[in-house]
């Protein structure tokens, strides 16, 4: 991308790690929008607090599994090319 612009080759397997990492990113920011939205909610009283509770284990397990999913892909994509330096973890803090 932005390296072989410059001349610079990429290891096998990163650009896809790059897509896979901009994945898990996205997903990520989807779940802190349905949270917010859900809190919104709250605030205006259209769900009572038990409800909210329910719908916020719903989207926090959901969401969970999705981004477990795309680490799963992540480790193993890195796995099979040897890119751990290129790697992150759920623990990875975001730039963005």
């Amino acid at each position: 991308m932005d390296d072989e612009i410059l001349g610079v080759e990429q290891a096998p397997g990163v650009a896809e790690l790059e897509t896979l990492k901009d994945q898990y990113r996205r997903t990520n920011k989807g779940l802190d929008a349905e949270r917010e939205l859900l809190e919104e909610a709250v605030r205006e009283g259209r769900y009572a607090d038990e409800q909210a509770f329910e719908l916020g284990n719903q989207i926090e397990e959901a969401g969970r599994s999705r981004l477990d999913e795309i680490q799963r892909r992540i480790d193993a994509h890195c796995s099979k090319y040897g890119l751990r330096d290129h790697a992150f973890s759920a623990t990875w803090s975001e730039e963005e």
